[in-house]
């Protein structure tokens, strides 16, 4: 099985930086970057199938499709299947922690900003350790 990364930020610098330390970090070698929902939405939809896993870095506060109404919409229309996400905010507000145990689809909460330490963390959840496994 393959994991494909995504990340979801309307921020392009913060796009850039990530991309960059999910190299250094033997992340991902090649993770793919959109600004809006609807464009990772579409993405899934194209390339989903049962060998792909995508992990989707997910920002919560954007415009016209913030993360929550993201994971809803993926549900919806039957993609959340196919995926992991990992709620990435710079919300300290408890409720957001709380609001993201509810979607069966996240398997972590991160603070921003994400660092090569916390990307060599999230290698060992269990949901992600068998993809970094040599």
């Amino acid at each position: 099985m393959k994991l494909d990364v995504l990340n979801v930020d309307d921020d392009k610098m913060i796009l850039f930086i990530y991309e960059k330390m999910m190299g250094h970090a033997d992340f991902s070698s090649h993770p793919k970057s959109f600004s809006n929902g609807y464009e990772t939405l579409d993405y899934i939809s194209e390339y989903k199938n049962e060998d792909t896993k995508f992990l989707i870095f997910l920002d919560v506060n954007m415009p016209n499709l913030d993360g929550w109404q993201f994971m809803d919409k993926l549900k919806s229309i039957g993609l959340n299947k196919y995926c992991h996400v990992l709620v990435v905010t710079s919300s300290i507000d408890l409720s957001d922690k709380e609001k993201s145990e509810t979607y069966p689809v996240v398997i972590d909460f991160v603070e921003k900003p994400i660092n090569i330490e916390k990307l060599k963390e999230l290698k060992n959840l269990k949901q992600l350790k068998p993809f970094f496994e040599n």
